[in-house]
Protein backbone atom coordinates (compact mmCIF):
# COMPACT_ATOMS: atom_id res chain seq x y z
CA UNK A 1 0.00 0.00 0.00
CA UNK A 2 1.29 3.41 -0.84
CA UNK A 3 1.03 6.61 1.18
CA UNK A 4 -2.13 7.77 -0.56
CA UNK A 5 -3.95 4.56 0.43
CA UNK A 6 -2.91 4.97 4.06
CA UNK A 7 -4.07 8.59 4.12
CA UNK A 8 -7.38 7.60 2.52
CA UNK A 9 -7.88 4.74 5.01
CA UNK A 10 -7.03 7.02 7.92
CA UNK A 11 -9.43 9.71 6.65
CA UNK A 12 -12.28 7.21 6.29
CA UNK A 13 -11.59 5.85 9.78
CA UNK A 14 -11.55 9.32 11.37
CA UNK A 15 -14.78 10.31 9.60
CA UNK A 16 -16.47 7.06 10.68
CA UNK A 17 -15.43 7.46 14.32
CA UNK A 18 -16.46 11.14 14.37
CA UNK A 19 -19.84 10.24 12.89
CA UNK A 20 -20.36 7.52 15.49
CA UNK A 21 -19.46 9.88 18.34
CA UNK A 22 -21.79 12.53 16.92
CA UNK A 23 -24.60 9.99 16.67
CA UNK A 24 -24.05 8.90 20.27
CA UNK A 25 -24.17 12.51 21.50
CA UNK A 26 -27.36 13.10 19.52
CA UNK A 27 -28.94 10.00 21.06
CA UNK A 28 -28.02 11.11 24.58
CA UNK A 29 -29.55 14.55 23.97
CA UNK A 30 -32.71 12.99 22.58
CA UNK A 31 -32.92 10.64 25.58
CA UNK A 32 -32.75 13.62 27.96
CA UNK A 33 -35.51 15.38 26.04
CA UNK A 34 -37.68 12.27 26.15
CA UNK A 35 -37.17 11.93 29.92
CA UNK A 36 -38.10 15.60 30.41
CA UNK A 37 -41.23 15.14 28.31
CA UNK A 38 -42.17 12.02 30.30
CA UNK A 39 -41.83 13.94 33.55
CA UNK A 40 -43.91 16.82 32.23
CA UNK A 41 -46.55 14.40 30.96
CA UNK A 42 -46.74 12.70 34.38
CA UNK A 43 -47.22 16.06 36.07
CA UNK A 44 -49.85 17.07 33.52
CA UNK A 45 -51.77 13.82 33.91
CA UNK A 46 -51.70 13.98 37.72
CA UNK A 47 -52.76 17.62 37.67
CA UNK A 48 -55.56 16.91 35.20
CA UNK A 49 -56.88 14.12 37.41
CA UNK A 50 -56.81 16.44 40.43
CA UNK A 51 -58.64 19.17 38.50
CA UNK A 52 -61.29 16.69 37.37
CA UNK A 53 -61.74 15.49 40.96
CA UNK A 54 -62.02 19.08 42.18
CA UNK A 55 -64.60 19.93 39.52
CA UNK A 56 -66.62 16.84 40.41
CA UNK A 57 -66.50 17.76 44.09
CA UNK A 58 -67.54 21.36 43.38
CA UNK A 59 -70.42 20.17 41.21
CA UNK A 60 -71.62 17.85 43.95
CA UNK A 61 -71.07 20.32 46.83
CA UNK A 62 -70.99 23.90 45.46
CA UNK A 63 -71.28 25.49 48.91
CA UNK A 64 -67.81 24.16 49.84
CA UNK A 65 -66.00 26.37 47.33
CA UNK A 66 -63.86 29.05 48.88
CA UNK A 67 -62.40 31.72 46.61
CA UNK A 68 -59.95 32.91 49.26
CA UNK A 69 -58.42 29.45 49.39
CA UNK A 70 -57.86 29.47 45.62
CA UNK A 71 -56.29 32.93 45.74
CA UNK A 72 -53.99 31.95 48.60
CA UNK A 73 -52.85 28.78 46.74
CA UNK A 74 -51.99 30.91 43.73
CA UNK A 75 -49.93 33.17 45.95
CA UNK A 76 -48.18 30.17 47.54
CA UNK A 77 -47.33 28.71 44.14
CA UNK A 78 -46.07 32.06 42.88
CA UNK A 79 -43.95 32.46 46.01
CA UNK A 80 -42.54 28.94 45.59
CA UNK A 81 -41.76 29.57 41.93
CA UNK A 82 -39.92 32.80 42.72
CA UNK A 83 -37.91 31.09 45.48
CA UNK A 84 -36.91 28.27 43.13
CA UNK A 85 -35.82 30.83 40.54
CA UNK A 86 -33.71 32.50 43.24
CA UNK A 87 -31.84 29.23 43.76
CA UNK A 88 -33.60 27.62 46.70
CA UNK A 89 -34.26 23.89 46.61
CA UNK A 90 -37.81 22.67 45.99
CA UNK A 91 -37.48 20.28 48.92
CA UNK A 92 -36.44 23.09 51.28
CA UNK A 93 -39.41 25.31 50.45
CA UNK A 94 -42.06 22.56 50.19
CA UNK A 95 -42.65 22.02 53.90
CA UNK A 96 -42.87 25.68 55.00
CA UNK A 97 -45.24 26.55 52.16
CA UNK A 98 -47.28 23.35 52.47
CA UNK A 99 -46.81 22.24 48.88
CA UNK A 100 -48.40 19.01 47.72
CA UNK A 101 -46.42 16.30 45.97
CA UNK A 102 -47.87 17.35 42.60
CA UNK A 103 -46.96 20.98 43.17
CA UNK A 104 -43.40 19.96 44.10
CA UNK A 105 -43.08 17.88 40.92
CA UNK A 106 -44.44 20.74 38.83
CA UNK A 107 -41.95 23.21 40.34
CA UNK A 108 -39.12 20.72 39.91
CA UNK A 109 -40.04 20.25 36.25
CA UNK A 110 -40.27 24.00 35.65
CA UNK A 111 -36.89 24.56 37.32
CA UNK A 112 -35.11 22.40 34.72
Amino acid sequence: MNTFSWILLLSVTVITVASYVGLCLFCVRQHKQIETLKTQLDVFVDSSIRVAQSVDQLLQHPQDSDRMNVASRRWVLQEAKSRVQNGESVVDIAAPLGLSRDEMRLLHTQAR
